[in-house]
């Protein structure tokens, strides 16, 4: 925390490749309590993780952990770390988590007491989406944006949009990834569904303001399950109400509230996906409304809120290892 703007010690750490995970050995001789008075880390990095939490004991640094996972992967390799890995919630002397799915997550699974977690709400830069306004004649169209990946339920989007007969119904799906193809043969057969490729940020605005809603239909899988899902932010700052599914972190996580602000469904039920669509497509005053709400519930999502979050959870961390100047205050 004392070292000058662009002077993190990652640029000169040396690195090494272990079991084919990048490894930063040179950190060993950067974190020192001379230099650093709080190790932040993410949950990101399969050795990095217990590499720098072990460095931050031995140098009796505060250890803060910043987590997004409500779910722990269930390969071989998480199965024999996760001891490990609860060890280190446990040991750490903050924790700051997405939102309060993840704060109940390492709370029940890890026994972290809820004391030492702060909860630091996903944020985006809203500028250019709070500049789109709406029409008042949306269409009946459905936007889904992320990677075309199985874990993105896109497979369940594909069959609730088969299931809503109307056809001035359209669905456009922004994404790539190694689904893409079998994406583009089941919409060849559907001149409803549109396949847009990569959409640049700079263009993202104006797909929003051409949709009625935004859906994000994630399913759990053995490796992943959604931390948050930025996009549902992007478009709630435009004014889109989002249709999440349960394994939506941001549905989980407080930001998209059912019949508020959009609509959250069970995952794996394309059924449910459909009559949620089907429901915003036929009513589209109500679409407007849970998007006015939208709007106005993300802005409590911010990066100052985020940013407090993280000075909370460092004070926290200096007050538990016994000494160290607030970081507020500083």
């Amino acid at each position: 925390m004392r070292h000058e703007p662009g002077s993190f010690p990652v640029r000169h750490a040396a690195r090494i490749a272990l079991l084919g995970q990048p490894l930063l050995v040179g950190l060993s001789s950067e974190l020192r309590p001379d230099r650093y008075d709080v190790i932040v880390k993410c949950i990101n990095g399969r050795l990095m993780v217990p590499y720098v939490y072990s460095l931050s004991r031995r140098r009796k640094l505060p250890f803060v952990l910043w987590s997004s996972l409500w779910h722990h992967p269930e390969s071989l390799t998480h199965r024999v770390t996760r001891p490990l890995v609860e060890r280190i919630y446990r040991g750490s002397d903050a924790i700051v988590v997405y939102g309060e799915h993840v704060r109940r997550h390492v709370t029940a699974v890890a026994g972290v007491e809820e004391g030492k977690t702060f909860v630091a709400g996903q944020a985006i830069d809203p500028e250019r989406f709070l500049a789109v306004t709406p029409p008042s004649d949306v269409p009946s169209r459905a936007l889904f944006v992320g990677r075309l990946e199985a874990e993105k339920g896109v497979h369940d989007l594909l069959e609730a949009f088969a299931r809503i007969s109307d056809p001035g119904a359209r669905l456009g799906i922004a994404g790539r990834g190694p689904l893409e193809d079998a994406v583009r043969a089941r919409a060849g057969s559907d001149p409803r569904i549109e396949v847009l490729g990569h959409v640049p940020q700079t263009e993202l605005p104006g797909e929003l303001a051409a949709s009625r809603l935004l859906v994000l239909p994630s399913v759990t899988t053995k490796m992943f399950r959604e931390p948050w899902g930025l996009v549902a932010n992007e478009a709630m700052a435009a004014g889109v109400p989002v249709i999440a599914t349960d394994a939506v972190g941001a549905a989980a996580g407080g930001l998209v509230r059912d019949g508020r602000n959009g609509l959250v469904v069970p995952e794996r039920r394309p059924d449910a996906l459909a009559a949620a669509i089907s429901a915003l497509f036929e009513d589209p005053a109500r679409a407007r409304s849970l998007g006015d709400r939208a709007r106005s519930d993300v802005a409590e999502f911010s990066h100052e809120r985020m940013a407090q979050a993280f000075l909370a959870a460092i004070d926290h961390a200096l007050a538990a290892r016994g000494g160290g100047q607030a970081v507020r205050s500083a």
